[in-house]
């Protein structure tokens, strides 16, 4: 079922389509995006519109779309991402649909930390009161789609940090891949569980 957060009201840059097809290998990538996604729902982790992943690619980044419900991931709700302008505030892509909120979080996210190629945000009501010797959290809580959010996550990651909480709005966890990003935020939900039980 498809419904939006409450306060979402979509992204907070200015879309610029491209082509409203998308490239063939971009189209490929969908079952990985969709598994990933299931692997979260089966936890719980994708409320309504809340979260996003993306890969990155040697040019650009494919990424879920504005509003997209990560538990019922459907074909035509990825979107290539051809440029990110933080200066313009503009976001140019192909796809039918314009691209996460939180496109610039990972944009600049892959910007500070060259080697990873996944990037996952997602939702847990286990973060709720988090501990920051469990899982390491911003400092502060900053409106979803801003780039005081964007930034304020990538200041969070250190060079040892694989996964960071966002205070009172979810995980984001890096990694080489969607499925091994996927089962960290899996691993950490666990191992909160087991610390607040």
């Amino acid at each position: 079922m498809k419904e939006l957060m409450d306060g979402y009201t979509g992204v907070k840059f200015k879309e610029i389509q491209l082509s409203a097809d998308m490239p063939l290998a971009v189209k490929d990538l969908f079952p990985i995006f969709k598994q990933s996604a299931q692997l979260l729902k089966k936890y719980g982790m994708t409320p309504q519109n809340g979260g996003n992943m993306s890969v990155k690619m040697t040019e650009g980044i494919v990424i879920t779309s504005s509003g997209s419900n990560l538990g019922y991931l459907e074909e035509d709700e990825i979107a290539y991402v051809r440029k990110c302008s933080i200066e313009d505030r503009t976001v140019e892509y192909n796809g039918p649909n314009v691209p996460s909120s939180e496109t610039f979080m990972h944009h600049l996210v892959y910007q500070s930390r060259s080697n990873i190629r996944a990037v996952i945000h997602a939702h847990d009501p286990a973060t709720a009161g988090i501990k920051d010797k469990i899982v390491k959290e911003t400092a502060r809580e900053e409106p979803y789609g801003t780039l005081a959010l964007a930034r304020i996550a990538c200041d969070t990651f250190s060079k040892n940090e694989s996964i960071i909480v966002l205070k009172n709005h979810g995980y984001v966890a890096i990694g080489e891949n969607l499925k091994e990003t996927a089962g960290l935020i899996i691993l950490t939900h666990l191992n909160l569980l087991k610390e607040t039980a």
